[in-house]
């Protein structure tokens, strides 16, 4: 059975497609090199990357990467609704 990668995963392949490598890498840390206490934690650490990312590098995404933004976005929004994505 195959599994289909994260919305999280998918925004970090995307960027990184977008020569936002920087940035990439920055999220990529976060998903896949830190052991975090619990998803809630995880998920406000990466919420908040993320907006810092769309302040300074919005204009510089592809429509493909805004509509992966916009799905880890959404799934950040669930437990953080008020970190302003």
């Amino acid at each position: 059975m195959k599994t289909q990668p994260s919305s999280y995963a998918i925004l970090i392949d995307s960027l990184a497609e977008d020569g936002l490598q920087a940035q990439s890498k920055e999220l990529d840390v976060l998903l896949r090199h830190v052991a975090w206490t619990t998803g809630s934690e995880f998920m406000g650490e990466f919420g908040q990357t993320m907006k810092e990312i769309k302040a300074s590098q919005w204009s510089q995404m592809s429509d493909k990467t805004r509509r992966s933004f916009k799905s880890a976005a959404d799934e950040i929004l669930k437990v953080w609704p008020e970190i302003g994505l």
